[in-house]
């Protein structure tokens, strides 16, 4: 008698065996993700950098015609931006952030953004209000597009926001002929008590830190808002 007719090994079938190695890692990695989520959520978040703190206000001149001030946003948590219509660079950029912003927190209280108006003299209430309305923002929305004196409004940015102060593109360098101004194209965060808490740079040459810092701001306003990033 053979024994090896006995007791036949088992065939080694490598499809299973792959398919039941791919399972595992996949279910391995499926839990290390559900724990790190578990641990971001459970542990305290980390305190945000105080920037710049502002102290000075603005008057300004709002799409729909009214008289505005930043202090009547005070104790709210803002979202600050450049806005040029006719820009060719990266406001689309930073629009798009705003707009998914604007989708998210339309109806909270404690939330307002602010689209600041670089160039003033074109960007006036009527054409901002149609950008607004191209843009999705209605009369109900959490959103400013604003204009008014063009020295005021870039000192404000500069001196209390702490943008880059923006500076004429020579003529020779512009894309087009309204290209008039190089300016900021960072979205600014400000918490309820008038601090700059972050800056977010959407518009990036690297896609990969575009979207990170598009997920940061989110992230980061819902921080200051005090609930959690979904």
């Amino acid at each position: 008698m053979n024994p090896a007719h006995d007791h036949p090994q088992a065939e080694f079938r490598p499809i299973r065996f792959w398919l039941l190695a791919g399972g595992l890692i996949v279910l391995i990695i499926g839990l290390s993700l559900a724990y790190s989520r578990m641990l971001q959520t459970a542990l305290p978040r980390p305190e945000l950098p105080v920037l710049a703190t502002i102290k000075g206000d603005l008057e300004a001149v709002e799409r729909s015609g009214r008289a505005v001030r930043f202090s009547d946003l005070r104790g709210q948590v803002i979202v600050a931006a450049y806005l040029y219509t006719q820009c060719p660079h990266g406001c689309a950029a930073v629009t798009a952030q705003l707009q998914k912003l604007n989708q998210e927190f339309t109806g909270h209280p404690g939330f307002h953004m602010l689209s600041v108006a670089i160039q003033p003299g074109r960007d006036s209430t009527t054409l901002l209000k149609a950008y607004a309305d191209a843009v999705g923002a209605t009369e109900k929305s959490p959103w400013w597009f604003i204009t008014g004196d063009r020295g005021k409004l870039w000192s404000f940015m500069t001196d209390e926001v702490g943008m880059t102060a923006a500076k004429p593109i020579p003529k020779e360098e512009r894309i087009t002929p309204d290209d008039e101004f190089e300016h900021d194209l960072r979205i600014a965060l400000i918490d309820g008590r008038g601090r700059v808490r972050g800056y977010y740079a959407v518009f990036h040459p690297q896609p990969e830190v575009a979207a990170l810092m598009g997920e940061r701001l989110h992230e980061h306003v819902h921080q200051l808002l005090g609930h959690p990033h979904p």
